[in-house]
């Protein structure tokens, strides 16, 4: 009897209890559970950095030992940039000209057939004929008026027919033979229709006579006996500052 009690004995000192079991597994649980999970529980003790690796040692509570775990990190990073701009710009102007235009002031000489006498003029090509008669050739008897083909006052005959001097150019009437009212009469050598408007008043501040005595000679070459009326229409262009107008008709029809 004593000898199965001793022998009970020696094998319950070998053999591990059941609550010693549980409560072993239970506390290698409770340490798994803490080193996986990696959370609060884990306190750093030591890092050590080498390069890119580096060496984290934890503790955990309540366990025996330290669990020194090791990364490797490796970075690389390549950044390759290359901008190459070029930039090339090529202006290229021809400029061909077949013909060269006239400057904006030209001049010509011109020849002019003036009261019988052939006379010549270095002019701008921008002249009036009334200006190179006025200004180039002394011819003072074509007065300007209005200078926009209003007033008659520098009426010529241009190959017998009343043009207005200050609507013409002066290379226009190259060819042509031109009559100023000093052609048609002068002092000591009046003509008729000159003799008769002084001889019935027509004339007063005489501006706008120069022109009407050329377009009267004019009209009076082509229809000798005008009636009043076509006097009046004849002189319809010329005007009259003084309003002298019936004692110029007055003088015209007792020439005809």
């Amino acid at each position: 009897m004593s000898s199965v009690n001793t022998q009970d004995d020696s094998v319950k000192k070998n053999k591990l209890s059941r609550r010693t079991f549980l409560t072993g597994a239970a506390a290698g649980a409770a340490i798994a559970a803490v080193v996986v999970a990696g959370v609060a529980e884990m306190s750093i003790l030591s890092t050590k950095s080498s390069g890119s690796t580096s060496t984290v040692t934890t503790t955990v509570p309540g366990a025996t030992g330290t669990v020194t775990s090791t990364v490797t990190k490796t970075n690389t990073a390549t950044a390759t940039q290359t901008a190459t701009q070029t930039v090339t710009q090529t202006a290229t102007q021809t400029v061909t000209a077949t013909t060269t235009p006239p400057p904006l002031t030209a001049y010509s000489t011109v020849l002019l057939t003036v009261n019988g006498k052939t006379l010549a003029a270095y002019v701008d090509n921008r002249w009036s004929l009334a200006d190179t008669l006025r200004l180039k050739f002394n011819m003072i008897g074509t007065k300007l008026g209005c200078d926009r083909g209003e007033c008659g006052a520098c009426s010529v005959l241009l190959d017998g027919n009343p043009v207005l001097a200050c609507m013409m150019l002066t290379v226009d009437a190259v060819g042509h033979t031109v009559t100023t009212v000093e052609g048609i009469g002068m002092p000591g050598s009046l003509s008729a229709i000159q003799t008769s408007l002084i001889n019935n008043d027509g004339v007063q501040c005489g501006f706008c006579m120069p022109g009407i005595v050329v377009t009267a000679t004019g009209y009076l070459a082509q229809n000798p006996k005008p009636t009043d009326a076509q006097w009046r229409a004849a002189l319809a262009g010329n005007l009259c500052r003084c309003g002298n107008h019936p004692f110029i008709l007055q003088g015209l029809e007792a020439v005809a």
